[in-house]
């Protein structure tokens, strides 16, 4: 896989872990299956080879940037997710449509512990600020 596209890759699939963890601070196993199954579909759409243990070590790699970043304090965690999101807005292929289903991951992602947070809600909104779209409804 070419550099520029796993840097995409990774920007998108920690966008989605940073979400899922920071909204509640708990990385459920529900969470974890969703954000597996939007990378691998992401992984699809990209053009490139690739093996559902491809999908599974990136989404390893991320997890485990994020628990360093964790470490360090939450200032550098939003920070991480603020860089993500303008890295993938900067992008020239990543439009209106693109950020909707990437904010209609973040719901889904939300929706898998079927417990929907405040800070879920609003976190979506914010990402959708960064994109310039509306936020899904969950």
């Amino acid at each position: 896989m070419a550099d520029s596209e796993s840097q995409w890759m990774y920007n998108y699939g920690f966008i989605l872990v940073a979400y899922a963890h920071m909204t509640d601070w708990n990385l459920a196993d529900s969470e974890l299956e969703v954000i597996q199954e939007k990378m691998g579909f992401m992984f699809s759409k990209s053009r490139q080879p690739y093996a559902d243990e491809t999908v599974a070590q990136v989404v390893v790699n991320i997890i485990n940037t994020y628990h360093t970043l964790r470490s360090a304090d939450e200032s550098a965690m939003m920070n991480a997710l603020i860089n993500s999101c303008n890295y993938l807005k900067s992008e020239p292929w990543f439009d209106e449509l693109s950020a909707s289903v990437l904010l209609q991951f973040l719901a889904e992602i939300a929706e898998a512990d079927h417990k929907i947070e405040e800070t879920e809600r609003q976190f979506l909104k914010n990402i959708a600020d960064i994109f310039g779209v509306k936020p899904p409804k969950i």
